[in-house]
């Protein structure tokens, strides 16, 4: 952990003595602002909204994964009969590394490389695909 100089410190709390006016300047111009974050979303039923979208963000990735499971088992029981064998997996990790991209991984560095990755695969699976189907 980095070790903060004593012109670090005394800007710090400098920062956090600013915010606190700010607060409390805030609170004296409207006097009806909730206290907490418990107290605004009880107000306001901010946990209520969160439900469906973590159903979504899971549910959805179990399906993804379900899918993707099934078609990599497909894939070995499978011979060539005449049809695409790497079709399924082609799709179902174009919707894994979306899915993963853009409700997992939602700031940072790590969002940059998976959004790279999953825009590289959508490109790869859609060469595949117009391949297969030329």
């Amino acid at each position: 952990m980095k070790q903060l100089t004593d012109a670090e410190k005394q800007e710090l709390e400098t920062k956090i003595q600013k915010e606190k006016e700010r607060q409390q300047a805030l609170r004296e111009s409207n006097p009806d602002l909730p206290e907490t974050f418990e107290e605004a979303s009880a107000k306001t039923g901010v946990f209520r909204e969160f439900a469906p979208r973590r159903l979504w963000k899971y549910g959805f990735l179990v399906i993804v994964l379900g899918l993707l499971a099934f078609s990599v088992i497909d894939l070995l029981r499978s011979r060539n009969f005449g049809y695409d064998q790497y079709g399924g997996p082609v799709i179902g990790l174009v919707l894994l590394f979306n899915h993963i991209a853009y409700y997992f991984t939602t700031k940072g560095w790590k969002s940059v490389v998976m959004k790279t990755v999953a825009w590289i695969w959508i490109a790869f699976g859609s060469i595949y695909i117009f391949w297969l189907f030329r």
